[in-house]
This record gives C-alpha cells, sequence and structure tokens, in this order.
C-alpha cells in the first residue's frame, strides 16, 4: 500500500521520543466496556436475559427485582440483580451491581458504539435447504427490513451457510452493505443441497441363480450416495447449520448486551433422526443452548416455505418428515395431534411437521420465537423484532457447586397474566478467560475484529474513490483525530504524544489486500498544541486498488493510555469496462471572495460562514443520444434525521467525453454553525430504470 506521508495541521512537525513528564490531561477519560468483561457464567454469578410480555405480545416494563422467581435444578435462587434494557428509554437496575457486570458510560463520536447500540440482530440463511421458490419471499422480508424496520444503531449480519462471502457477512449498520448482501442470496449447488423431488424407488438386486449356479450373497438395495433425502446427508445438512448458528454465537460473545439470531431455514434434520446412530440429540441441543445463553444470544426461526404448498399439492412422498419424539404416522403427535394451533393440518403435514418441531425446539430453549405455517413473514418478523424491543437481566450466585451437568432454568412473575421468554438452562462450568492484559498489537487486532467503532479517541473518516479507466481506482484514506481526548506530556514549552495508525484493506472474501502502520511521535509548540484542541489532528494515506468491494477498517491508539479509536468504511469500486454508469466520490472545496485557490477539504472538512462551498464529482459512463449525454443532478442538504434543502433535478451540460464533471458551489453566510450532510444524485436518463441513478454523500461543518 502507498502510503501518504502524514500530516498533522500542516505544522512543522517534529518526530521525537516522547519523555516521561508532566501529563496535560492527567484525567482519563472512562473507558469502553471490554469484551472480557461481558461475564455470562462463573461460579459466584449466572447472568440470563428475560423477555416478559402481556397476552398482546407487548414488554412489560416496570417489573421489579422482587417480581421475579428463579429455580436452577429445581432449587429456589436469590436474585440478587435485575437490570432492564429498553432500546428507546436506556437502563434501569435495581439490587446490588456485581463487579462483573459493567455499568455502560455514555461515549460520544462517529461509529457504532456501546452507548449507540440499539439491537443486534444476525439472520442466518440456510441456502442447503431453501428452495428456489422461497428465494424472492426472503429476499423482500429482508429489503424491506433493512430499508423500513432497521434503526440508528442496529446492528445487522447476513450469513449464509455454504454461499456467503466474507464482506457480506460481518454486522455491520451500513445499510448499503447489506442490500448487496441480500441481493446475492442465491441457491448454490452443493452435494448435501436439499430437494422436493423425492427419490426414486431403490431397486431390489435379484440374483439369477440356475441349478449349476452357486448362491451369490448381493445387497438387498443398490446404495444411493447423492441422495438429497438420504438420513445421512440430511444428517451433514443439519450439521452444517448448528455449526454456522454456533459459529455466530460465539462471534456475539464480545458484544453486550441481549443479540437475536434469526434462523432461516426449512428444518434441521440433526434433531428429526436422532434414532440413527451416534447423534445425541439432546446433546447437541443442550450444547447450542449453553452456547447461546454464555454470549446473550436469543435464537429465532423462520420456516421460508410458509403454507406454499396449500396451492399445488404434491404427494406425501415429497415431503420426507422422520422425528426422534415419534413415528411418522400422521396420527402421531408430531403432525399436530392434540395441537390446537395444528387445525390448518394440510398445511403442517405439506411443510413437513417434525421439521416445523425442530424449528420450534430450538426457538423455545433459548426463548425466541419460531415462525413456521404462515406466509405472513413480515408479522413474524415483527413479532421477533418487537422482543427486543425491552428485556430483563438477571443475575445470582448459584447455590450448587457446578457439576459440568445441564441445569435448567425456571423464572416467574408475580403478576398474572404475564408470559416469560427466557433461556432453558446451561452447561454448569465455569467460563475461563484469561487474565493477562492485552498487548498493542491484540488490542489493535481487537479493536480492527470488532464491529463496533471504539471511541475513546474519536476519529472522523473521510475515504475518496477516484476511478480511472484502464487503471485501478485510487483510494485515499483522511482521518481527524480529535486531540481533546488525547493525553499530551508537556515538556518544557513542547506538547507530546505518541500515536499508532494502523490501516487495513479488505476484499469481499476477507482477505487482507493491503495495509498501512506507522507510529506518529508528536511533538508541537504552545501554540501548535491550541491549535490542534481547537481543529484537531489530521493523518493521510493511499493506495490503488482494482474493481471490486472492499472494506477499510483503520485503528488509532494512543501509547501512554491504551486509548483506541476505530473506524470501518465499505467500498465498491466498478469495473467502467462494462460500461456501466458510475460516479466518483464527492470532493469538496472552500473558497473565498477574494479570488484564492480553492482549498480541498480532506481529512478536516470545516469552513467558516465567509467562505463558499465547492463540490465536484466525475460520472463515467453515461449513455449517449446523438452524441450527448442526458444526465440530470439533483442537490439535498440535510442535518441529522432532516432534510433541509432539496433542490429541483438540473441537467448537467457536457459533451459526448467521459468523464463528465459535475460541479457547484454554496454560499454558507447565512448558514447556522453546525454539521451538515452533502448528498449528490445523479440520474441517467437514457440508462436502464434499475441503473440509471447514483447518489454519493459526505460531511462537513461550518463554524463562526
Amino acid at each position: 500500500m502507498r502510503r501518504v506521508a502524514p500530516s498533522i495541521l500542516a505544522l512543522a512537525m517534529t518526530l521525537s521520543t516522547v519523555g516521561a513528564q508532566t501529563q496535560t490531561n492527567p484525567q482519563k477519560p472512562p473507558q469502553e466496556i471490554a469484551p472480557e468483561d461481558i461475564v455470562r457464567i462463573t461460579t459466584n454469578l449466572v447472568q440470563t436475559d428475560v423477555v416478559v410480555t402481556d397476552k398482546n405480545d407487548q414488554i412489560i416494563p416496570d417489573l421489579k427485582l422482587e417480581d421475579f422467581e428463579l429455580s436452577d435444578n429445581g432449587k429456589k435462587q436469590d436474585v440478587k440483580f435485575m437490570e432492564f434494557v429498553s432500546v428507546d428509554t436506556g437502563r434501569r437496575s435495581e439490587g446490588t451491581r456485581p463487579s462483573s457486570i459493567p455499568n455502560y458510560v455514555e461515549q460520544t463520536g462517529p461509529g457504532l458504539s456501546v452507548k449507540d447500540l440499539k439491537r443486534v440482530i444476525a439472520f442466518v440463511i440456510d441456502d442447503l435447504t431453501m428452495q428456489f421458490q422461497d428465494l424472492p419471499a426472503v429476499r423482500k422480508m429482508l429489503l424491506n427490513f433493512v430499508d423500513n424496520k432497521m434503526r440508528d444503531g442496529d446492528l445487522v449480519a447476513i450469513v449464509r451457510v455454504v454461499g456467503g462471502k466474507g464482506l457480506l457477512q460481518q454486522f455491520t449498520g451500513d445499510r448499503q452493505l447489506l442490500r448487496r448482501a441480500i441481493s446475492q442470496i442465491r441457491i448454490v449447488a452443493h452435494p448435501y443441497g436439499t430437494s422436493e423431488t423425492p427419490d426414486d424407488p431403490k431397486l431390489t438386486a435379484i440374483p439369477a441363480q440356475g441349478l449349476d449356479s452357486p448362491s451369490v450373497d448381493e445387497p438387498s438395495e443398490t446404495p444411493e450416495i447423492f441422495s438429497s433425502n438420504d438420513d445421512t446427508v440430511r444428517y451433514f445438512r443439519g450439521l452444517s447449520v448448528i455449526t454456522t448458528a454456533n459459529f455466530v454465537i460465539n462471534s456475539l460473545r464480545e458484544i453486550p448486551g441481549r443479540k437475536n439470531l434469526v434462523m432461516i431455514t426449512g428444518g434441521i434434520p440433526i434433531f428429526e433422526i436422532g434414532k440413527a446412530d451416534n447423534v445425541d440429540v439432546t446433546r447437541l441441543l443442550n450444547q447450542l443452548e449453553d452456547n447461546a445463553i454464555r454470549a446473550g444470544v436469543v435464537i429465532n426461526s423462520l420456516d421460508p416455505r410458509g403454507l406454499r404448498a396449500a396451492a399445488g399439492v404434491k404427494g406425501f412422498q415429497a415431503t420426507p418428515a422422520k422425528s426422534a419424539l415419534g413415528g411418522n404416522d400422521p396420527a402421531d403427535i408430531t403432525f399436530g395431534k392434540g395441537d390446537p394451533g395444528a387445525q390448518s393440518a394440510l398445511g403442517t403435514m405439506l411443510a413437513g411437521a417434525s421439521e416445523h418441531l425442530s424449528l420450534s425446539t430450538v426457538a423455545g430453549t433459548t426463548g425466541g420465537v419460531s415462525v413456521v405455517n404462515t406466509n405472513n413473514f413480515e408479522a413474524g418478523l415483527d413479532k421477533i423484532l418487537a422482543r427486543s424491543n425491552g428485556y430483563y437481566t438477571l443475575a445470582y450466585s448459584p447455590s450448587e457447586k457446578f457439576d459440568r451437568k445441564f441445569h435448567k432454568i425456571e423464572i416467574k412473575v408475580k403478576r398474572n397474566g404475564l408470559r416469560v421468554y427466557s433461556h432453558a438452562g446451561y452447561v454448569a462450568k465455569e467460563e475461563t478467560a484469561s487474565t493477562a492484559p492485552r498487548t498493542k498489537a491484540e488490542t489493535v487486532a481487537a479493536a480492527a475484529r470488532s464491529p463496533l467503532a471504539k471511541n475513546d479517541i474519536d476519529v472522523t473518516p473521510n475515504i475518496t474513490v477516484k476511478l480511472q479507466p484502464g487503471k485501478n481506482a485510487g483510494v485515499d484514506i483522511h482521518m481527524l483525530i480529535d486531540a481533546r481526548k488525547l493525553h499530551f506530556n508537556e515538556a518544557g514549552d513542547r506538547y507530546q504524544d505518541s500515536l499508532d495508525v494502523v490501516g487495513f484493506v479488505f476484499d469481499q472474501m476477507g482477505r487482507n489486500r493491503g495495509g498501512f502502520s506507522e507510529t506518529i511521535n508528536l511533538n508541537l509548540t504552545r501554540d501548535e498544541y491550541q491549535k490542534a484542541l481547537k481543529e484537531g489532528l489530521t493523518y493521510s494515506a493511499g493506495t490503488e486498488v482494482p474493481p471490486d468491494y472492499y472494506q477499510v477498517r483503520v485503528v488509532v491508539r494512543e501509547e501512554v493510555s491504551g486509548d483506541v479509536g476505530s473506524f470501518s468504511k465499505y467500498l465498491e469500486v466498478p469495473d467502467l469496462a462494462k460500461g456501466k454508469l458510475a460516479m466518483s466520490s464527492v470532493f469538496l472545496f472552500a473558497t473565498d471572495a477574494k479570488g484564492a485557490k480553492p482549498a480541498a477539504l480532506l481529512a478536516q472538512r470545516r469552513l467558516s460562514r465567509a467562505q463558499d462551498l465547492r463540490y465536484a464529482a466525475m460520472i463515467y459512463n453515461p449513455k449517449l443520444k446523438d452524441g450527448k449525454p442526458q444526465l440530470r443532478s439533483q442537490l439535498i442538504i440535510s442535518q441529522g434525521n432532516k432534510v433541509l434543502l432539496q433542490g429541483p433535478e438540473e441537467p448537467i451540460e457536457a459533451n459526448g467525453s467521459s468523464p463528465v464533471t459535475k460541479m457547484g458551489q454554496l454560499a454558507l453566510g447565512k448558514v447556522a454553525p453546525g454539521r451538515y450532510v452533502l448528498t449528490l444524485v445523479i440520474t441517467d436518463t437514457l440508462a436502464d430504470k434499475k441503473a440509471q441513478t447514483l447518489a454519493r454523500s459526505i460531511d462537513f461543518t461550518v463554524a463562526n
């Protein structure tokens, strides 16, 4: 990666060794919660999350510590601490907070931090069992969630069992990245893939025997190695789903709070063939539940098949269903006998009743929701999301020693008519975590991996992409570092500090495609120090990459305090050779009335009201009519969720050459001080409607 030399406020920065002198900012800011502080199960403490609703599935927010009764393996426990967490109203606690349960502190700065976090939702897409005809409904449901139901502060991942790509399977709040992940959901050919087509009848081999022919022992059936409905294949299919779910659960351990995992699957065969050799269903289920409670994860299940079978009835042989809890007799309980909700027996049987049983079992043991036998997926997802709006965390010291066996948890509330949803239990063994402090390299690596931004140090990024026909695209990484949170040492008339700046560029397969690492030793004069406190510190780096999808992750660490700031940005670098409409980043400049050369606004995008804001972008591959493009642009200025200016669509004057430059200018004399976002929308009226509009955004700050 080609690195651009760092510029610190365009000052004459001196690289030197930081001396152990008097510290200018002796008080260290409060630390954000470290992953190792999120304790779930030890011999002295068990934490479990509980959702309590009324009969209409509405969250009950006003319960007190004394309202809960909890039993561990049938023995009543003394619940010492309760905390109610609401995505809307914050936190409320009662009792004595154990030292191992963190008290979350307020943090400020860009990126999704602990303070900003609202809901954590992981969608696991079982593309081993999903049918082609179910894809449109699944994609529609997920896209509707991202566009209309996802909140600011949500952390979301879309993880596929076999067909996913690294960049598209991470936790993110970036809606653009999630939309791309949704668009990539499709059926993948795989030896363990499912099929609704019944297996061909197996042939019985009848040896031809004559009076002179010896008797030959031959197999009675021809083995079907690649049968998608074979129990062995179905077992490995189920194992793949469980393995993926456990992987996601483990990745959620470092994220605080209650998390939701939504399994979109046509069933988990591993729980339906429990009578097969070497399949301990109870043990697998207990392990899954134990992992979930230790990570604070609730497993929900959604069957994408719904009731579509009712529109075109198929033979029963096309829906193989076996159960470890019963036979395959339609009168058996697994087909709905005795279940008041199974009056629509036709839908249940055609959808695979025992597979529904497996989904309900997994969801029930973790306090989740099972959405089956319905085509109203939106309502099912709404029910899952509603239970994420508020929950209780209960903590108690177990009265008995841990015996490494599965312990059942039962929770009741002393108020009539309420429903309680919680984890069913845990394996009574203590979690072990390293007590050794992290090294510098471990701290940086953990911050780079985490989906949550670290805001001990405020770092504001600006990543620009310059497209170059026939060449790799130029990517410039600019960042503004807030000096007010740093801990400078005062050495005579100098102010000193040391920062490690580390960056990574990953492609969509999760491979590291470049990076930079540098230690910056600051040695500022008093005037430079005061200016740094007012305007911040800047750092820039650059590289060139071929067309692809990328993520840039950057970590800034202060040596003296160990404080960290981090951010991640998703980049799409289009291939201009494909001839599709493409657009560079938006570039900002500050100008004044004196006719001075416009100053580029890179890391620091701050202007005074006496200046004008100039913006520019390049448009590539517009369609031509009579040798000329027909492009239109629209300017939008917003602040927070409020649109302050939405200009009219205007034609862009251009000849047939490419790229086409769009430039404009805004006077700021009447603009109130504050942070704003400029969005430029480009429309090619000659292009196909599905690919005729592009938009780019960039933030800037106006000061007096």
